[in-house]
């Protein structure tokens, strides 16, 4: 049985942030995917440890050497690209491996628990996860991929319980899940890595801090500008994110007198209208 092993450390953030006023000339926007504050391509365009790279050449977002796909404001969290870690045998019967790591300390990014899904494809595999935390506590999860005695006529396409493939949930405080339909070709070929082009999507979640909205809301660095907003804990570790109250639209984390901070919706008539403050 081939073992597979991935190590995540813990994200718990220990960084400052300091809420600012974002430039009105901020760029929002890099080869279609929207940018909103408290994310940003400059500093004095992100909140602390926000700050994003557009590489205008590939059309690409990033974050470091990270490549991001698409931003949730509302909800907390941003999808990622991450790359398929893998150990299969070459023409040669030599062992090529391809492994994966990605360190989110001193970021504001933790792993997603819901979304994500931790998947092993394969014949006689084992796979698993070590969650080490900060306080040096280590836990380990996983899940086995075998086929009976060498019969792969004994998989079937769309089934991932173990025959061939397992899936499993990925441990809280560490990680969108990438939907694909199992085939059986995947598991004696490099099928499933050739046909994602080696790479999958991955969600990750974001906070403001590492306080609670309590102890963060009397503090000068508080992040919910918008006097039409509400605060929220995270629910993946420390930190909290901001949503416009009930009944108004757009970003929390704008004071109200910018246009595209929070705004009255008026479902009724169909129609948007900037409440005077």
């Amino acid at each position: 049985m081939s073992p597979f092993h991935l190590l995540f450390v813990l994200p718990w953030l220990c960084i400052a942030v300091l809420a600012s006023d974002p430039l009105p000339s901020c760029e929002r926007n890099c080869s279609g995917i929207e940018i909103p504050y408290p994310f940003g391509l400059e500093p004095a365009c992100a909140l602390s440890g926000f700050n994003l790279t557009c590489n205008t050449t590939e059309g690409k977002l990033y974050s470091g050497n990270v490549e991001l796909l698409n931003i949730s404001l509302l909800e907390g969290w941003v999808r990622m690209r991450m790359d398929i870690s893998s150990y299969c045998y070459n023409d040669t019967l030599q062992l090529d491996e391809h492994d994966w790591s990605l360190d989110l300390r001193d970021t504001p990014y933790r792993l997603s628990n819901v979304g994500n899904m931790f998947t092993v494809i394969g014949c006689r595999t084992l796979a698993y996860v070590d969650n080490l935390d900060t306080a040096g506590n280590l836990t380990t999860t996983g899940c086995v991929a075998t086929c009976w005695q060498g019969n792969y006529s004994s998989l079937n396409d769309g089934d991932c319980f173990g025959i061939g493939c397992c899936q499993m949930n990925i441990p809280k405080g560490l990680h969108h899940r990438s939907n694909f339909t199992f085939s059986k070709n995947y598991s004696t070929s490099s099928a499933f890595n050739d046909y994602y082009g080696g790479q999958a999507p991955l969600r990750v979640d974001w906070a403001i801090g590492n306080e609670t909205c309590e102890v963060a809301r009397d503090k000068a660095n508080y992040s919910c500008m918008s006097t039409h907003s509400d605060c929220f804990n995270s629910l993946n570790g420390p930190g909290y994110i901001c949503n416009c109250s009930k009944g108004f639209y757009g970003n929390p984390y704008l004071k109200s007198d910018d246009s595209d901070s929070c705004q009255v919706f008026l479902e009724g008539e169909n129609c948007r209208v900037k409440l005077n403050n």
